[in-house]
């Protein structure tokens, strides 16, 4: 990875008072959220609404990012259904949009850097997590086509059928974190939408707002500690200053 200068805000502290990551406690674990975070998926997001509602008769469909980046797809479908009248089950019209949205991200690529970033992140002894709004099998099988099975434990991973309410709640992270024996201060996310940034903020944790597959960019931002393009932007030596407590994080972009 290419090193590179850098910027970056924790939610609850102002840019120009905090310098350095000693005022927090060493980060411990990373928590990754999936779409647009690890793989670059969430185009095929609004293909799969769009191929889904085509069927009932709307063709060109679409849902506001906010419905749909870092949400899961029982929210999508119950908004679809209040928005349209569609006489379909939300649970009928949840599983075809997943299935649909499956066959669209059949040959999906990783984020630049991410499966690397990852392996460093393990091998610097740093506890990993993939949470999401997908569903669990969705996580799994993403985690074993990008060949982490070894670095990230199924077990703890959490998937947006794994909590009672998905992002922008924290649930996710916090069971997360519980999963990981590490405290929510200790934790820092790694997120490309509003809702999971919210969801961190919630959770008490800090949060690293990847932007090259964002679609709310300011509103994203404000909600981060820092923020990064993506992997391959972030210095070499990352992971193992995370891992040593000397990276530097708020108020810090990577670009």
């Amino acid at each position: 990875m290419q090193a590179i200068a850098c910027t970056m805000t924790h939610p609850d502290v102002n840019v120009s008072q905090v310098t350095t990551v000693s005022e927090f406690p060493p980060v411990r674990a990373l928590l990754f959220d999936l779409d647009g975070t690890l793989i670059d998926s969430e185009t095929q997001t609004d293909e799969a609404i769009e191929t889904v509602l085509a069927r009932y008769g709307s063709p060109g469909f679409r849902l506001p990012n906010a419905d749909t980046r870092g949400r899961t797809w029982a929210h999508a479908a119950e908004t679809i259904l209040k928005l349209t009248g569609l006489e379909i089950s939300a649970t009928q019209l949840e599983a075809q949009l997943l299935a649909e949205w499956n066959i669209a991200t059949a040959r999906v690529n990783p984020i630049p850097g991410a499966p690397a970033a990852v392996r460093t992140a393990a091998a610097c002894g740093l506890k990993l997590a993939v949470v999401s709004s997908s569903p669990r099998s969705v996580i799994d099988s993403f985690v074993r086509r990008l060949e982490l099975a070894d670095c990230i434990a199924a077990q703890a991973c959490v998937g947006g059928d794994n909590v009672r309410i998905g992002k922008p709640d924290p649930q996710c992270f916090l069971l997360a974190a519980h999963k990981l024996g590490v405290e929510p201060a200790e934790t820092l996310v790694f997120e490309d939408s509003s809702a999971g940034l919210q969801a961190a903020r919630s959770a008490g944790m800090r949060a690293m707002f990847i932007t090259c597959c964002a679609a709310d960019f300011n509103g994203s931002l404000a909600l981060a500690t820092g923020s990064f393009t993506h992997y391959e932007k972030l210095p070499p030596d990352f992971w193992a200053r995370l891992a040593a407590g000397t990276q530097e994080l708020a108020g810090r972009s990577f670009t």
